[in-house]
């Protein structure tokens, strides 16, 4: 009891009040935060997947029938070099009764119909089967168009011999007034047909139709049998409107049932066809609701150990303070004249005399703490190289790889014009660039062979460890980006989240720059040390498509200003070659 008999809180209250404020109050708010980012990022990662697949399938169905085209061409070549060097033979009835045209037909199993006519109709024929009366009728459809010196592709033909169908095409034999002829062939679609096939493997649907929404191919005909269903579709009517590339959720209907679906359309630029493919929501989602799950659960757990820590807590604190209000007294070295007025606890108050007695040699012991600060920070670049020589020594090939690419940062850095706050997280994002191999399997890492798809996707994982785990430390934020990005590529396409340009963080654009540079003057299993004036040509040919054109600048300017000395037994061999 006080004096004037207030009574005082007891600190094991007020600590453990302080712990739940303090503790649990930032867990649920950051376990909600944690929760909306993550499932930003799957439903991002689950719309890049269909994007890239549909734009994937557009340009292999773009190159299939560019490449159908191109062999026609290079027929009608032939026949207009045969009857340039023997006028006297028709090079028309010479393909086909030499077998030519067959032998053209035989290795590409795309072209089921192929024909070398002359203006009269007359000339060689190679066909895989019985020609239907609509193939026939749009092979002869096309010939006067080509005769005037037109390449044409023509209509998508579905024939019962050919359920999947084929397209049309037709090149001159020669040009302008010069046409002595043409090559038209019916190409299969069988091949788009089964890349289409593919997609459904993955629970997607897949299909492709013409800008007036007709069907052209699908990796599930029976449910595009009601044309009119089809043309309800919202990205089909957006194609029709306007054929760009398009992702976006919407809801499909089959007059009774009704769900929603993700889907992206990607154009095919000739024909004018367009990719579409959907996912339902439901399992384009999924991994979206068990990640919420299972987040909210775990926040559950840790709010209820989190409590019961902060009891605990409380209860311990409260027992040394009054033994170290008098330990306080007795390392006291003055007694200062001012006094501390203490309100509060019964055991804050007894601390009162002690602080005072304290405040004297507080000042003496500033310049203590400014030592002892220089010291930490010693112990802590200490303690970070410490950690990269670790991680490097998990791997014999990459020993002192951190290291070195540390002096290459800080010199591409310098060069680029850094200040030296900058310059100094450069330094430490370098050396930690690599920490995340520390959770990658050592059989990967001291492979001396080159790694399997899977493998290398378990690779690709150590940049987003790496950030996961220094990213537990507040004081290293701004150098986890470095960590994370370094494998991002300027043009796009690299990981872990496909960024381009100056979406990359300017650290690990530098880091990258300098990781490559290391990687390419040291010796490892797959290569040996290049030459350092190779080395410097090599990265500027990157220039603009993997790497920041301004770093790699930088590093021109270090080379020529002999800034960029290379480090490593395996790399002054090298350089002395």
């Amino acid at each position: 009891m006080a004096k004037g008999g207030v009574q005082r809180l007891r600190i094991v209250t007020a600590l453990l009040a302080a712990f739940l404020v303090v503790s649990l109050a930032p867990l649920v708010s950051s376990h909600y935060a944690l929760i909306k980012i993550n499932r930003e990022a799957l439903e991002t990662n689950e719309k890049k997947y269909l994007t890239r697949s549909a734009v994937s399938l557009a340009r292999d169905i773009q190159v299939y029938l560019r490449d159908a085209q191109s062999q026609l061409h290079r027929i009608g070549g032939g026949l207009k070099l045969a009857g340039s060097m023997a006028p006297t033979k028709d090079p028309f009835i010479f393909a086909g009764t030499s077998g030519l045209l067959a032998d053209e037909r035989d290795p590409d199993q795309s072209l089921l119909v192929l024909r070398a006519l002359d203006p009269e109709g007359q000339g060689g024929v190679a066909e895989r089967g019985p020609v239907a009366s609509a193939v026939e009728s749009e092979l002869g459809r096309i010939v006067p168009r080509v005769l005037r010196g037109e390449s044409v592709i023509g209509d998508v033909i579905h024939t019962d011999n050919w359920p999947f169908g084929g397209i049309v095409m037709g090149v001159p034999v020669g040009s302008g007034t010069n046409v002595a002829g043409l090559v038209e062939a019916f190409v299969s679609l069988a091949p788009v047909k089964s890349w289409l096939d593919e997609e459904k493997k993955r629970d997607v649907t897949a299909y492709v139709v013409d800008r007036t929404g007709k069907l052209i191919l699908a990796s599930d005909m029976g449910a595009f049998a009601n044309a009119e269903y089809l043309k309800r579709a919202e990205l089909v009517q957006e194609f029709i409107a306007h054929p760009v590339r398009l992702t976006k959720s919407y809801e499909r209907t089959d007059g009774e049932n009704r769900w929603r679906v993700l889907g992206t359309v990607a154009p095919v630029e000739t024909p004018d066809w367009g990719v579409i493919v959907e996912k339902d929501e439901l399992s384009a989602y999924g991994a979206v609701r068990q990640m919420t799950s299972a987040m909210w659960l775990a926040g559950a757990a840790a709010v209820f150990f989190a409590a019961v820590a902060a009891f605990g807590a409380a209860r311990t604190l409260s027992r040394p303070v009054t033994g170290l209000a008098q330990k306080v007294r007795q390392i006291a070295e003055g007694n200062f004249s001012q006094r501390v007025e203490v309100r509060g606890s019964k055991e804050l108050a007894q601390l009162a005399e002690s602080f005072n007695s304290m405040s004297d040699s507080l000042e003496r012991s500033m310049e203590k703490l400014r030592q002892a600060a220089k010291e930490n920070q010693e112990l802590f670049i200490n303690s970070i190289r410490t950690l990269a020589a670790a991680i490097d020594a998990k791997d014999p090939y990459t020993r002192g790889h951190s290291e070195r690419v540390a002096r290459y940062a800080v010199v591409l850095a310098r060069h680029y014009g850094m200040q030296a706050d900058e310059i100094k997280r450069i330094r430490i994002a370098a050396l930690l660039h690599d920490v995340g191999k520390i959770g990658i399997d050592d059989r990967i890492l001291r492979k001396p062979t080159a790694l399997t798809d899977e493998e290398f996707e378990v690779m690709k994982t150590h940049p987003v460890k790496g950030a996961l785990i220094m990213g537990q430390i507040p004081q290293l934020k701004d150098v986890v980006p470095g960590i994370k990005h370094h494998h991002e590529k300027w043009e796009g396409g690299g990981y872990p989240d496909g960024l381009a340009g100056v979406e990359i963080p300017l650290v690990a654009r530098v880091v990258s720059v300098a990781d490559t540079f290391d990687a390419m003057t040291t010796t490892r299993p797959y290569q040996k040390a290049m030459q350092l004036e190779y080395v410097v040509g090599r990265i500027k040919s990157f220039s603009g498509t993997r790497f920041d054109p301004d770093v790699v600048s930088a590093l021109d300017k270090a080379f020529s200003n002999h800034d960029l000395e290379v480090v490593g037994e395996a790399a002054r061999l090298a350089v002395s070659a």
